[in-house]
C-alpha cells in the first residue's frame, strides 16, 4: 500500500522531471513545453499510483489485482495526444519528435508512480540530452534540408521542360514537383517548382541557373523551409 508521504514524493518527482524536459522544449520553442509535459508525466504518475492502490484495494479470490492494467490505457491513450503533435503539410512532415517525447514522458510517469525513481532519472536525462546536445550535433554534422519554391515566367516559345530537369539533376538535387501552364493569347509560360537539398550554395547556383534560361521574362524565389 502506497502510504500519503510516497505518493507526495512521487508526484513531485514528477512535476520535477516533466519541469526538465518542459523547460527545454519551451527554450527549442517546441508545441508540447513546459504545462504540457508537467501535466503528462503527473498524470501518467497519478494513474500508476491509482492502478496500483487499486490492486490492493479490490484484491480478487485467490490473489491480488492486476496494477498493470489502467496504466496499459495510459500508454495507448497517450499515442492519440502524441498523434495530435504531428503536423503534415505537403512533403513536410513536423512534429515527430514532439509526439515521441509526449509518448516517452508518459512512461516516465507511469515509471515515477509505480516507484522507479531511478530509471524516470536515467530516461529523463537522457530526453534531455538528446533534445539539446544530440540535436546541436546533428544540425553541424548533417545539413538540415531544404525546400525552395521557385515560380518562372517565360515569354515566347514554350520551355524546354527537359532541360530545366536536367538543370537540377546535374547538381543532383531533387525535385519536388514541377507544373506549368501556358497563356496562348500573351505567349507566356507559368513554371512552378519546388525542390529539395542540404546545402545553400547549390540553391545559389540553381538560381543563376535559371537566370539564363532563354525567354526568363520573370521569376520569383519563395522563400526556403527547413525540414
Amino acid at each position: 500500500m502506497i502510504s500519503e508521504m510516497d505518493i507526495a514524493i512521487r508526484l513531485g518527482v514528477a512535476f520535477l522531471l516533466g519541469a526538465i524536459i518542459g523547460i527545454e522544449r519551451e527554450l527549442d520553442n517546441q508545441p508540447a513545453g513546459l504545462r504540457t509535459n508537467i501535466i503528462i508525466v503527473m498524470g501518467s504518475a497519478l494513474a500508476m499510483i491509482l492502478s496500483v492502490s487499486l490492486s490492493y484495494y479490490y484484491q480478487p479470490a485467490g490473489g491480488m489485482g492486476d496494477p498493470a492494467r489502467l496504466a496499459a490505457q495510459v500508454i495507448s491513450g497517450v499515442g492519440f495526444l502524441g498523434a495530435g503533435a504531428i503536423l503534415h503539410a505537403g512533403v513536410n512532415i513536423r512534429g515527430l519528435t514532439t509526439a515521441a517525447t509526449i509518448w516517452t514522458m508518459a512512461v516516465v510517469g507511469l515509471a515515477v508512480g509505480a516507484g522507479f525513481f531511478s530509471a524516470a532519472v536515467i530516461v529523463t536525462v537522457a530526453l534531455f540530452i538528446v533534445l539539446s546536445v544530440l540535436n546541436k550535433l546533428e544540425n553541424k554534422l548533417f545539413h538540415p534540408k531544404m525546400i525552395a519554391p521557385i515560380t518562372i515566367w517565360i515569354k515566347g516559345e514554350k520551355p524546354d521542360l527537359v532541360a530545366l530537369r536536367s538543370l537540377f539533376d546535374q547538381k543532383h538535387v531533387q525535385l519536388i514537383y514541377l507544373s506549368y501552364e501556358y497563356d496562348f493569347e500573351d505567349m507566356d509560360t507559368k513554371v512552378s517548382l519546388q525542390f529539395s537539398c542540404k546545402r545553400a550554395k547549390l540553391i545559389d547556383e540553381i538560381q543563376n541557373k535559371i537566370y539564363q534560361i532563354p525567354g526568363l521574362r520573370k521569376v520569383h524565389f519563395g522563400k526556403g523551409a527547413q525540414i
